[in-house]
């Protein structure tokens, strides 16, 4: 992995994925600068800068130009699924709208930056098979979904018009904590299973599984959990790849294996302790089953993931809400 001595942007980087996939970068030896709405010092320590603000604003958007970065990652957004239903306006403008005020100040640089671009496996919907490759058809059942295929297609024709390199990163189910210091994880009160499951374990809190009924093995819905480290690595191989085949490229970040909410819980339960349990309605636009087939990024980008077993995903994000 050669990827050195670039000026990197992340944009949401003190977020949970932006700030491993800024360190990353920082640790190959790259010029990494962070622009996000919120400031957390133990995200930001190390980084080369920081501006705190809307990516899209003006201020950011002059920071970028004077920057003239070689890469710019772009992990800022809206991200809830369900709210995405009842407000989908602030989704379209955060995902989409800023996202193209940012391409379109980006591209009259002398030399355009390769963006690497969060998007997420919610561009497929409810599945026809899986696992699922990245020609699967395209059906996004929420306005969150909508927005990320959005982006993807906005990068497509970016790169037609404008010679601006893309990779939209299909991300599974990020998990974990970053597995060396443990000193990056995702903030309390977050929304995805392993996370609370984890805080209702530490604080002895009931826990509600969302849906019992799903067509899966054991009626909980089924998801491919990628270790957030592995994920943040995946950006490094693109880089070099991308330095090598110009284009908009797109691939899914996942394991091929799918692990249901009932296995995360029996884990936490055996392990760490558990308090009561509780059945409740499934989540609007949750689809069964969703694991990817992640040949290509294997095989194309050399990226192979090495802590994404479900057992180091879910002990390295306790050791996260443990440290102190």
């Amino acid at each position: 992995m050669a990827t050195k001595n670039k000026t990197v942007v992340v944009t949401g980087g003190c977020g949970y994925i932006g700030s491993h996939v800024a360190r990353a970068f920082k640790q190959k030896g790259n010029r990494v600068y962070v622009i996000d709405r919120v400031q957390r010092d133990h995200a930001l320590n190390g980084m080369d800068g920081y501006y705190i603000g809307d990516f899209a604003s003006l201020d950011s958007l002059a920071t970028i130009r004077e920057l003239a970065p070689d890469i710019i990652v772009h992990c800022a957004g809206t991200s809830l699924v369900g709210p995405s239903m009842t407000d989908p306006a602030e989704y379209y403008n955060n995902n989409v709208v800023k996202t193209i005020t940012m391409l379109n100040s980006i591209k009259q640089l002398h030399k355009p930056p390769m963006v690497l671009f969060s998007s997420s496996a919610s561009v497929y919907g409810e599945p026809e098979h899986v696992p699922v490759v990245e020609c699967h058809r395209l059906d996004p059942i929420s306005p969150y979904g909508n927005t990320k295929l959005a982006v993807e297609r906005i990068l497509n024709d970016y790169y037609t018009a404008y010679n601006l390199n893309s990779v939209c990163f299909r991300f599974f189910n990020a998990a974990g904590a970053e597995p060396h210091n443990f000193d990056l994880g995702q903030e309390p009160e977050a929304t995805h299973i392993v996370a609370r499951v984890l805080e209702a374990s530490i604080n002895r809190r009931a826990f509600t599984i969302n849906g019992e009924d799903f067509a899966t093995p054991d009626g909980t819905c089924v998801r491919d959990y990628i270790h957030v480290w592995d994920l943040a690595h995946a950006h490094l191989c693109a880089v070099d790849f991308v330095d090598q085949e110009p284009g908009a490229h797109i691939f899914n970040l996942g394991t091929n294996h799918g692990t249901s909410n009932r296995q995360i819980l029996d884990y936490v339960k055996d392990t760490y302790g558990m308090s009561t349990v509780f059945f409740g309605e499934a989540r609007p636009g949750d689809p069964a089953t969703l694991v990817a087939d992640a040949t290509l990024a294997n095989e194309v980008l050399g990226w192979v993931p090495e802590h994404s077993d479900i057992e180091t995903i879910i002990d390295t994000a306790y050791k996260w809400y443990t440290r102190k």
